[in-house]
Formats: C-alpha cells, structure tokens, sequence
C-alpha cells in the first residue's frame, strides 16, 4: 500500500540542503538529494521500496507530482499532483519492493520543470 505523509516543519535544513549525496551505514536507509533551488528533494531506501521527500523552504505554493524513475524500465507514480508550500515537507513511499537502482523524480507541474535525484539501491 503507497502512503503519503504531510509534516509541517519548523526546523531549519542547512544540512539537508547541503548534502547532495550520502550512503548511512547498513543500520541506515541510503539516501540521494538534490536542490530544486527553493528546498530539498531526495530518494530514500525504505523496507517496502522507496521514499521520495520534498522539503520546499521558500517560493510560492506549486503544483509537483512524485515518480520513482527505476533503471530496470519500470516508472511509478505516486497517484497523483498536489500542492506543497514555503515551510511544508511532503513524503511518499513507493511500496514496490526492490527494483534495484531508482531516482526520485520531482515534476513542477505548472512550468514541466523536473528534478532527478541520485540513484539509490535497494
């Protein structure tokens, strides 16, 4: 079952921002992240797949889509666009299982702009 979770966020994310790639020890999930230039959008390993994450920190309320980008053919999407605004991070996990190597994709559905983190595996 796929799931999306809303949290608001007071915190401030210099370090998320900042860290383009990191791989966590085997306790930890692997991560890739990218700056979409008004915050933070990354691809986790998660025990069911995938999670994406965006963490918008500045910029007008948009319209994105989530999609999970695999390097064995298969592209998921996460059921649908949604609004996110300055101050608010969005997640989805993508309960697919392994599909080996994946990007998270971020489309801005207003311009068609999209952004494509690092690969992760799982």
């Amino acid at each position: 079952m796929n799931l999306r979770r809303v949290t608001g966020v007071a915190a401030t994310t210099a370090a998320m921002v900042g860290a383009m790639v990191a791989f966590g020890s085997p306790a930890q999930a692997a991560s890739s992240c990218v700056s979409t230039g008004s915050g933070s959008f990354c691809v986790y390993t998660d025990p069911a797949g995938y999670d994406v994450s965006y963490h918008k920190i500045s910029g007008a309320t948009a319209l994105v889509d989530f999609n999970l980008v695999c390097d064995n053919g298969r592209t998921f999407g996460d059921g649908g666009a949604f609004y996110i605004a300055a101050g608010q991070q969005k997640t989805y996990t993508f309960a697919v299982g392994s599909q080996g190597a994946c990007r998270g994709k971020l489309i801005d559905k207003n311009t068609g702009t999209y952004w494509l983190t690092g690969r992760v595996s799982r």
